[in-house]
């Protein structure tokens, strides 16, 4: 058999040499390796099947000496959760491609085996590490709710969950102020106590119109300050401009001033908020409540269908593409205020 010798600059055979390996990463392992030994320049040569078969000779010993996690243990850690190997990185904070290599043969540092091996043998730890990576945005609902079971879940407060939604909204939605979001650094608590004033005003308040109601009192305050007030980015969609990603869904979720309703009816399920009445008006100043109650008064009595025409005729839902998300220099050139 024939390999190429970047020395000799040709395809060479080959002689096998066994070398003693005293040890591997610092611990004493006493194994051997087999060298391919070029047979005209007389140096070593790289052959892949050669060195598979001595890192799996090496790799093994040293797993067995240094008591290093096996590819089989991360295997059965993420079927007993049921979650990828993206998702295991993520929970665990690694890099982008670790769990992969691991469990293709890669041997891990003494460190992160011994805590790999820490959140295997101790549930309540690898519990603690996923509700940290929820908290931290870096796994998603759908993830959290496999691993963290209907009987954890009973023991974590509704504090809790309120406020591992609001750090997700903060990673997921807050971003240097720009002119996606007004130049307004996102406020969460700012936005609550809004949405709960403005369902206090509002009957029958829905999640499609309070997108809208949100989008034109950023809009509106841009047009007359040139800073929007909750710092949220909105995109265009079908029935209007709305939050972006949809992180309506979640931002309804917050129910210390608020509560969602989902109500089925003949046309499929609609979403409505109602007010709390606990509001903090103290959390709005002056200049934004009146901007406020102005979209109040021009909408409040409008149904979701004219809400959503009303913004249609906006240029800057008109002048965006689908999904992409709306700059607030259409602010300059609001309809609805015209119209008014």
């Amino acid at each position: 058999m024939k390999v190429y010798c970047p020395y000799c600059k040709k395809e060479v055979g080959y002689e096998i040499e066994k070398r003693n390996v005293k040890e591997f990463k610092g611990i004493e392992i006493n194994t051997y390796e087999n060298v391919a030994i070029c047979n005209e320049c007389h140096q070593d040569l790289y052959v892949n099947e050669i060195e598979e078969k001595n890192n799996e000779r090496i790799y093994e010993l040293y797993r067995e000496k240094a008591n290093i996690i096996s590819p089989q243990d991360i295997v059965a850690l993420r079927e007993k959760y049921d979650i990828s190997q993206r998702e295991l990185t993520a929970i665990l904070g690694f890099g982008k491609m670790t769990i992969n290599r691991y469990e293709r043969g890669g041997v891990p540092t003494k460190a992160q085996s011994d805590y790999i091996k820490l959140l295997i043998d101790n549930e309540d730890k690898f519990v603690e590490k996923v509700k940290e990576a929820y908290q931290n945005g870096r796994i998603n609902d759908k993830t959290y709710e496999k691993v963290i079971s209907e009987e954890l879940n009973d023991n974590i407060s509704k504090e809790e969950i309120q406020d591992n939604i609001r750090r997700y909204l903060k990673f997921i939605l807050n971003r240097k102020p720009d002119i996606y979001n007004g130049y307004k650094v996102l406020d969460i608590e700012k936005i609550e106590n809004i949405i709960s004033y403005i369902a206090s005003k509002v009957k029958n308040l829905t999640i499609t119109s309070l997108n809208k109601y949100l989008w034109y009192i950023d809009m509106l305050s841009f047009n007359q300050r040139s800073v929007a007030i909750t710092g949220l980015t909105y995109q265009n969609q079908k029935f209007g401009p709305t939050i972006v990603d949809k992180k309506y869904d979640e931002i309804s979720l917050l129910d210390d001033k608020y509560v969602r309703e989902d109500i089925e009816t003949e046309n499929g399920n609609t979403t409505k908020i109602k007010s709390s009445g606990n509001y903090d008006l103290d959390k709005i100043s002056r200049d934004e409540k009146e901007i406020i109650d102005t979209i109040i008064k021009i909408l409040k009595d409008k149904t979701v269908t004219e809400i959503s025409e009303l913004s249609h005729k906006e240029e800057g839902w008109k002048k965006t593409k689908r999904f992409e998300k709306i700059s607030f220099d259409y602010a300059m050139n609001l309809n609805i205020i015209k119209n008014k």
